[in-house]
């Protein structure tokens, strides 16, 4: 049996390259044997649980998007050219995540939208929060703002006083402290962050099969609750040329915000109406269903009541439709999972659960950027799946609304705008936050790129990637050394050596395997010409014909040249050998100089 030894390097380059092949090949394996795709909302999937008939959608309309993926880390939205960011501003496309988002991931998705991107979350369970949590932070700081001075405050009517702003406070009132002082009423910005639940969606109002697969309607068909309601101005956008039998959903949840109101602890009201403690109010936030606004934030707080059309609390005789899809009024939020699932129809809603009787639970809502951007939210993914928008090979779906509803949803992601072009431009998905399965050719491939952007990227591991390397390629690349010069002093420390054997230890240390060759052939040459004496100098054809005539059954003539003209060929060169290949010149040469002495 041969036994192989590797060495340290040997053992670093294998590891190296199987770290880089691993993923690639373990794709083209898994993609020849398991080519059939049926990872739910994948764009590879043509099955009745993909996305393939949404990617369509894209490509087939008139500004014809080219379509892209993403299979490792979120935060190459970070490494776009930057030309193609600033002209096409391309769309992400986030359908059913499984997958965590880290925060770096959160924050290029977020910054993506903002510079003028597009963005869809499409998630029923709560996954895609990482990536809302950071939008919050976006609504946070616009809570700080007042929004009459930047002219957000007025002009929508109602009967408060000066311009109404729907969103909050009356902005033009000065309201009169105790000291006699008066203070402007400042209207900021009310919601301070958005969620998808991740409880699911029971509608025992609207549903089809089970109230587990709810059909969504539009505002015009839940307006209930208040006397006055006026849709926001992108509503309608996605209600065009629909039939009116809604949009069919399956396990879907619902889209929360988090509200910002004065706290009634430290306010009064006096004969006028008005409040007049402090100038300096505190603020209290609470989530509710993100219905209308602000009738479905004012119920939430109770303890408002007697201050609301005070002119810093808003009258609830308005609301501004914010949502496009809602549930009907007869639907609850479900916190036990396994019961519904089991027998949705025996469940019933606990005390503590989430209802909306008034205007039905949001599950659609769309938020556009100053600079073009978007970020669009839907708590059920299944709207945009085969089954619901392949009409063809799923009849059935065509009484439903899905299927128009999703070219709305793609014509407002493609649509252009003043000063923005988006033909041609990028619209990317992300298949590697699925829940690909072990046998998905996906998988493999991206844990690799997350695991390459992890430490390439992320703070706590990039800044030591430089110094590994260093570290690694000193410890195990190969090293090519130069000869130190051969002095006489060293040479004298070896009594009882010739020189020629200190030279030749010299040239092995140093591997300088062809300058220890040239050494040994020069001596076999000077043995030859003091045995032969020829008349001219000694060449390959000259020595083999030497040395064939006197042994002609140790040695052949052609084996001979053959052999001598390499040696000579590396000498002259210089060429780089290795030790295996000094040995077998060594023996070679060691082989002649047996047969002459």
């Amino acid at each position: 049996m041969v036994m192989v030894t590797i060495n340290r390097t040997s053992a670093a380059v294998i590891v190296l390259a199987i770290f880089i092949s691993y993923p690639f090949l373990s794709a083209f394996l898994f993609g020849g044997f398991f080519a059939t795709n049926n990872t739910d909302f994948s764009i590879y999937n043509t099955g009745w649980n993909g996305a393939s008939e949404f990617k369509k959608r894209f490509q087939n309309h008139p500004n014809q998007a080219q379509i892209s993926t993403i299979i490792g880390s979120s935060n190459v939205l970070n490494r776009l050219n930057e030309s193609e960011m600033n002209d096409s501003r391309g769309a992400l496309i986030i359908l059913g995540p499984a997958v965590n988002y880290d925060f770096s991931e959160a924050l290029a998705i977020l910054m993506y939208a903002v510079n003028g991107g597009r963005v869809l979350i499409a998630d029923d369970f709560g996954t895609a929060n990482d990536i809302l949590d950071m939008f919050s932070i976006f609504l946070s700081m616009m809570a700080q703002l007042d929004l009459g001075t930047i002219d957000l405050g007025g002009g929508l009517g109602g009967d408060t006083g000066g311009g109404y702003n729907p969103f909050g406070m009356n902005t033009t009132e000065q309201n009169e402290t105790e000291d006699g002082g008066d203070c402007d009423v400042s209207a900021n910005f009310p919601i301070a962050g958005i969620a998808i639940n991740g409880s699911l969606l029971v509608d025992q109002g609207s549903y089809n099969y089970t109230p587990l697969t709810p059909i969504f309607n539009f505002p015009s068909t839940v307006q209930q609750g208040t006397s006055y309601q006026m849709p926001a101005p992108w509503v309608t956008d996605f209600t065009t040329g629909l039939s009116g039998n809604g949009v069919i959903g399956n396990f879907a949840s619902i889209i929360t915000m988090k509200v910002r109101y004065p706290n009634t602890s430290s306010i009064e009201e006096n004969g006028n109406g008005d409040l007049n403690e402090t100038c300096d109010i505190e603020y209290i936030t609470k989530w509710v269903p993100m219905g209308e606004f602000p009738a479905s934030a004012s119920s939430a707080f109770e303890e408002l009541g007697e201050y609301i059309g005070s002119g810093n609390i808003p009258d609830v005789s308005f609301s501004l439709q914010i949502a496009v899809l809602y549930s009907s009024s007869n639907a609850w939020i479900e916190s036990d999972l396994a019961a519904a699932k089991y027998d949705v129809n025996s469940i019933e809603p606990d005390p503590d659960e989430w209802g909306n009787p008034n205007v039905g639970f949001p599950v659609f809502v769309y938020f556009p950027f100053p600079l073009g951007g978007q970020i669009i939210i839907c708590s059920d993914p299944s709207i945009f799946i085969n089954q619901y928008l392949d009409t063809t090979n799923y009849p059935g779906s065509a009484i439903y609304d899905n299927s128009d509803f999703a070219d709305n949803v793609v014509d407002m992601i493609m649509r252009s705008t003043s000063g923005d072009s988006r033909v041609g431009q990028t619209v990317i998905f992300d298949e590697g936050h699925l829940a690909n399965n072990p046998l998905s050719p996906t998988l493999p491939l991206s844990f690799y790129l997350k695991f390459l952007d992890m430490v390439t990227m992320f703070p706590l591991f990039a800044w030591a990637l430089p110094i590994l390397a260093i570290v690694l390629s000193r410890r195990f690349m190969p090293k090519r050394t130069q000869a130190k010069p051969l002095l006489l002093t060293r040479v004298e420390r070896y009594y009882g050596r010739s020189f020629f054997a200190v030279k030749m230890r010299w040239f092995l240390e140093y591997q300088q395997y062809s300058r220890g060759l040239e050494l040994i052939y020069r001596r076999l040459n000077r043995n030859l010409t003091r045995r032969y004496a020829p008349d001219t100098g000694l060449t390959p054809e000259i020595t083999a014909s030497y040395l064939v005539s006197e042994f002609p059954e140790r040695f052949n003539e052609r084996d001979l040249i053959r052999g001598l003209t390499l040696v000579e060929e590396i000498i002259v060169t210089r060429a780089m050998i290795s030790e295996q290949e000094f040995l077998d010149h060594y023996l070679f040469l060691k082989n002649i100089g047996v047969e002459i002495g």
